[in-house]
């Protein structure tokens, strides 16, 4: 079957074009020119053509991307499978009725959905359930980010964001047995125009949830505590001593952490190479729906251990002379936050120096600062690397240089040009300092942090 994929190096088609592809079948896709890591290796791993295939009746289905409308080419090309009457579907309804089966859990909030998604689909299949599963970036241990299997479990990466030819939330469209929410904020603003509007998209996902499924809610999430009483199904809770779930003890070292979990019956210890509270928690809302759907203890255990966790959510990717370097996909102030609060927990004797790329969309905007001085607060320097420009946006509300200095003081040091943040960085780095680098996706920024780490050598 040949199935053509129209904005293909998103988070969620490209995992799909390499299941797909592993299944025999015919794999092409379009996209803009330039797509970067950890998407562009999936793609290239796969050994997917991108941008050489001609839209006719040869192509028997093609799926469509979110940001499918982002790009002249590629909505040329929508347009011409809709007048050749092309079978077509978006990237959420293929998945809604291909992946996802009876036993769907589905991992939706504001964050940790991926890590917990993965981690779920690595001790799942350590447990033998085999489940079909979807989850967006790249995974450190060698576990590809989709499966379409045989089984009757599957476990889905559910965002509430509404792109491309999607007209409700993309959780909306999966079926739901099993749901982990880890909080409900107001993140996708460009998708909906009220708080409401967000709580409500939550709310009917929640209801949909049959009386024989499972709610499993941060006790601490935003608004999930007030969602989870529209559930018909039983709601279990995470991350609050008064909690079904819950850590007692946390033993931190360099290495490795152990976490004592107290569940219902018992206290389960597991170790983990993650950094992090977040992290922490984002483990035990695996652990409390593993424990609750009665996967085997020791599985449980020996899964966290082996679970290196995501491609760029603090992933150590070089130590030069005893200065560590790290990436992340931090962006938006509470997973900045997050990111420096987790180093500095567990190497609190070490300075951070924070390589900060704003290409994320929303940063553009002078009030989605607002917040970051406390998100870098444990931060000892930040280094603004070029702000992406967008000609569109009124002058008013454009976020520039100075914005960003006003809001994160004098730690900041903007540095626009490239070959001026590597000589920075040569001068300025120094024994048993941590470089952390945070964009959400830039060549130029790799080569960057590339050269900084070849020159410490």
């Amino acid at each position: 079957m040949h199935i053509h994929i129209i904005s293909i190096a998103g988070s969620m088609t490209a995992p799909i074009a390499k299941a797909l592809k592993l299944q025999g079948n015919k794999i092409t896709g379009s996209d803009q020119e330039r797509i970067y890591p950890p998407i562009s290796n999936i793609l290239k791993e796969a050994d997917i053509e991108i941008n050489n295939t001609i839209i006719d009746k040869n192509i028997d289905l093609v799926i469509v991307g979110g940001s499918y409308n982002s790009f002249e080419k590629t909505r040329n090309e929508f347009e011409t499978v809709k007048k050749l009457k092309i079978p077509y579907l978006s990237a959420a309804q293929y998945v809604a009725q291909y992946l996802a089966k009876e036993n769907s859990i589905l991992i939706a909030g504001s964050f940790g959905k991926t890590t917990i998604t993965s981690l779920l689909a690595w001790i799942f299949s350590k447990a033998n359930f085999n489940p079909n599963y979807m989850f967006g970036g790249k995974l450190i241990n060698k576990f590809d980010s989709t499966k379409i299997t045989s089984s009757d479990w599957s476990i889905i990466e559910a965002d509430e964001s509404i792109h491309g030819l999607e007209t409700k939330a993309k959780f909306l469209y999966y079926p739901v047995k099993h749901l982990v929410l880890t909080s409900a904020d107001w993140e996708h603003q460009d998708c909906y125009k009220t708080e409401d509007d967000n709580y409500q998209a939550f709310k009917k996902l929640i209801e949909r949830i049959p009386k024989n499924g499972t709610l499993l809610i941060n006790n601490n999430g935003y608004k999930t505590k007030d969602l989870s009483k529209f559930a018909k199904s039983k709601v279990i809770t995470y991350n609050s001593s008064d909690s079904d779930y819950s850590i007692s003890k946390i033993d931190i070292q360099e290495n490795q952490t152990e976490l004592h979990i107290k569940t219902p019956k018992k206290t389960i210890k597991v170790t983990t190479q993650l950094l992090g509270n977040f992290n922490f928690e984002n483990i035990l809302a695996a652990v409390a729906l593993s424990d609750y759907l009665e996967v085997d203890t020791q599985i449980i255990q020996k899964a966290i251990s082996s679970f290196k966790g995501v491609e760029r959510r603090i992933e150590l990717i070089a130590n030069q002379n005893n200065v560590l370097f790290f990436d992340d996909f931090a962006q938006s102030t509470p997973r900045v936050k997050s990111t420096i609060e987790a180093l500095k927990t567990h190497y609190p004797n070490r300075k951070i120096k924070a390589f900060y790329l704003p290409h994320a969309s929303f940063l553009q905007y002078k009030n989605s600062l607002k917040g970051l001085k406390s998100a870098f607060e444990k931060a000892d320097q930040v280094i603004l690397g070029k702000i992406k420009f967008n000609p569109s946006l009124d002058k008013s509300q454009r976020a520039t240089a100075s914005d960003f200095r006003q809001e994160i003081g004098n730690k900041l040091i903007y540095i626009p040009l490239e070959q001026d943040i590597i000589d920075y960085f040569n001068t300025n780095l120094k024994d048993r300092d941590i470089v952390i680098y945070m964009s959400s996706g830039s060549l130029e920024g790799h080569k960057i942090i590339k050269s900084i780490i070849k020159n410490r050598k």
